[in-house]
């Protein structure tokens, strides 16, 4: 098999990766993030370390069936200044505790990052320059099909600029789950 496109693009036909997410996504308040330290690849620019401030941690929402219950996009918005993205997370949460309820309720005012697990490795953080808040909350503890899981949409403020650039990946080297408590 020949495969001789290889202009700004790797791709090894002998290693293909598989596509797809993990089943949890990592919120972290955005202020922490800001407070905290991102550093970069200076060729690729994939993120290779994020380090939180003590006492500040990403927190695990996990989904029932992975990419089937969490559903990431980045839109274009096209606005009279700057195009950009809109970042996305449609999501069901498994655990229906009040603490949980009462934390999606705080995405209404507090912006959070999130991050999702890649399984070819690595993952992807949304909403790193402008944040993601909920948008939508939905929950029907008497339906069967969705088991009570909690349905919930955060994406880029509708009053906030858009995000210059769709959803920055870091690198498979960095473990994101270091960031949970």
């Amino acid at each position: 098999m020949a495969c001789k496109i290889d202009i700004g693009v790797a791709f090894d036909c002998a290693a293909i990766t598989q596509a797809g997410i993990g089943n949890y996504v990592l919120l972290i308040n955005k202020e922490d993030l800001d407070n905290g330290a991102i550093t970069e690849d200076a060729i690729s620019h994939e993120i290779e370390t994020i380090t939180l401030d003590a006492g500040t941690y990403a927190y695990k929402f996990e989904a029932p069936k992975g990419s089937v219950h969490i559903i990431p996009s980045s839109p274009l918005r096209i606005v009279t200044a700057i195009d950009g993205f809109d970042h996305t997370i449609d999501m069901r949460a498994v655990d229906v505790s009040q603490l949980s309820r009462e934390n999606i309720a705080k995405m209404r005012f507090q912006k959070v990052v999130a991050i999702i697990p890649l399984t070819s490795g690595g993952a992807m953080m949304y909403g790193r320059n402008v944040g993601l808040r909920i948008s939508d909350f939905q929950e029907n503890p008497g339906d069967a099909d969705t088991g009570g899981t909690i349905q919930f949409i955060l994406k880029t403020p509708d009053n906030d600029a858009p995000e210059k650039y769709p959803p920055h990946l870091i690198e498979s080297t960095f473990d994101v789950l270091t960031l949970v408590q």
